[in-house]
């Protein structure tokens, strides 16, 4: 089994109280590759803390290694958020619910295994006549070369929707020699209504973990490989607007104005088109075509101009390309 280098020193969170885990945030930030894999000492997320992790902060799946022990006895939350008027936020690595009349945001070519290889989040649900779908549940790998102890909750579930549909759970995988837990609970459950399951599976030479198993796809297993990502996955983000760096994918204007939408994009070739979907909260949505992407395959940009009305709105930047063909 790959072993952590511990490059990122032990990740210790026990001050009570929500952290959202933004690699961005730490100093100096962790995972610059931005590959989302985390090369941990130790973790250890005390009682009463909740690690959120989103994929406005993270982008595809999460995968936390460590050299030595890992003790859960907070909460680790992937949930994808309730529908609304716009579409929904996944937890890392699943996909946003659907905006109102719209459908959900879904993997392309993807079937679920019981070996959780690729560890892919749960899809988005469609929305309703006046409320957005459910948000899928995210996607996590946590492995120590020691042991995994849950006392606390790991929770994946998809959001739920009213007059919409609910997201489908995420996918949540643990990989070490002993595993155990006496009170803990893992879960990805779909969201209501008709959101589907995800999955869980638990790796370990010795399987003590007597907690509760939320999820009607369980699977078990000795320790296989981690198949970690073989590069950093494509990412392509709203980064600024009006030259103002976002923080969120949510933004408010006073009045009715036109901006400069700055798109930051890596691993994503040159010369693509960005498409932006924007949802406004009075209704206004709209999608541009961007120019191509100029820069490098490992950082390009563009930059659209664009009305938003006064009030809330929120962006979301998707890509299409042809992958080269395999050598």
């Amino acid at each position: 089994m790959t072993v952590s280098t511990g490059a990122d020193g032990a990740l210790e969170l026990t001050t009570p109280g929500i952290v959202v885990f933004n690699p961005r945030s730490f100093n100096p930030p962790l995972n610059p590759s931005e590959d989302n894999v985390f090369q941990f000492t130790t973790i250890h997320i005390g009682e009463g803390v909740t690690v959120k992790l989103l994929s406005r902060n993270l982008n595809g799946p999460v995968f936390w290694l460590a050299q030595g022990p890992v003790q859960i006895d907070g909460t680790i939350d992937l949930s994808g958020d309730d529908g609304g008027a716009w579409p929904s936020v996944a937890g890392a690595g699943g996909y946003p619910g659907g905006a109102p009349r719209s459908p959900g945001y879904s993997p392309v070519g993807f079937t679920l295994n019981e070996f959780l290889v690729p560890l892919v989040g749960g899809s988005g649900g469609s929305g309703g006549e006046t409320q957005g779908g459910g948000a899928g549940g995210g996607a996590l790998l946590i492995a120590s070369l020691t042991s995994i102890t849950i006392n606390g909750n790991i929770i994946a579930n998809g959001g739920s929707s009213s007059g919409g549909f609910g997201g489908n759970g995420g996918t949540l995988r643990l990989v070490a020699p002993l595993i155990e837990g006496s009170g803990g609970t893992i879960s990805a459950k779909g969201g209501q209504p008709n959101g589907a399951d995800g999955a869980v599976r638990i790796e370990s030479n010795d399987n003590r973990f007597a907690g509760t198993v939320n999820c009607s796809h369980a699977f078990h297993g000795k320790p296989l490989g981690l198949f970690l990502p073989p590069n950093p996955p494509p990412l392509v983000r709203v980064e600024s607007i009006d030259g103002v760096l976002l923080s969120s994918q949510k933004f408010t204007f006073s009045q009715p104005s036109s901006v400069k939408v700055a798109v930051e994009a890596r691993n994503i070739p040159t010369g693509t088109v960005v498409e932006l979907q924007c949802f406004s909260e009075n209704g206004q949505n709209q999608t541009v075509k961007t120019s191509p992407l100029t820069g490098t395959l490992e950082r390009s940009q563009v930059t659209a101009v664009m009305s938003f009305p006064k009030g809330a709105s929120r962006c979301l930047a998707s890509a299409d390309w042809t992958p080269p063909p395999p050598r």
